[in-house]
């Protein structure tokens, strides 16, 4: 190797532009999810459509939960197009066993689809694979035609990967064991930013 200068700069050019690579790599590629900016407040959500005056009965959360000092919490909200909103009614994931399900209270609403927007809602309190949204239920009856309900109940399923995040810096990861967790997504954050 000949020592000079033109053949220096060479070599110093390929290594700055090797560095800059990595580093580039390095940052864009994820290697994990960061839990330190989950706060109590990120929320995925699903707009459902039910059947005009039907009467929303209960509502189903299938989950895994394996983390011994959190639940996640599942509800039903309407919005009325003027800025207000009503939850009906919640159901929280217990226990750390993993899969699982849990049941509201009994509660009777009757769908108004001209007065408000029904959206489902899933609250991890976590940002791991610890804590998973499988799905929902809600069960509704159906008016009978005399001014009752149907015996029977009907069921709106909808699968945890129909969610989406409210928050902007927040996203879904499946980790193909069933069901969805939330992630962040910070570690891209630096290069949509430029």
């Amino acid at each position: 190797m000949k020592l000079t200068t033109h053949g220096t700069q060479r070599v110093g050019w390929r290594i700055l532009v090797v560095g800059i690579l990595l580093a580039v790599m390095l940052n864009a590629i994820p290697t994990g999810t960061v839990s330190a900016s989950l706060t109590s407040y990120e929320i995925f959500s699903l707009q459902i459509h039910l059947p005009e005056g039907a009467r929303i009965e209960y509502l189903r959360l299938y989950y895994y939960d394996s983390n011994p000092s959190m639940d996640s919490i599942a509800w039903i909200t309407t919005y009325d197009g003027a800025g207000n909103f009503s939850d009906l009614i919640n159901v929280s994931s217990f226990g750390s066993a993993g899969y699982g399900q849990a049941l509201s209270a009994y509660f009777a609403h009757v769908v108004d689809n001209e007065a408000a927007t029904y959206v489902l809602n899933w609250r991890p309190r976590v940002f791991d694979s610890s804590m998973r949204l499988m799905g929902m239920r809600v069960a509704y009856r159906l008016p009978d035609g005399a001014g009752g309900w149907a015996a029977n109940y009907s069921y709106l399923h909808v699968a945890g990967c129909t969610f989406t995040p409210v928050s902007s810096q927040v996203e879904w990861r499946y980790p193909g064991g069933g069901g969805v967790y939330a992630t962040s997504w910070d570690h891209f954050l630096p290069f949509l930013r430029k």
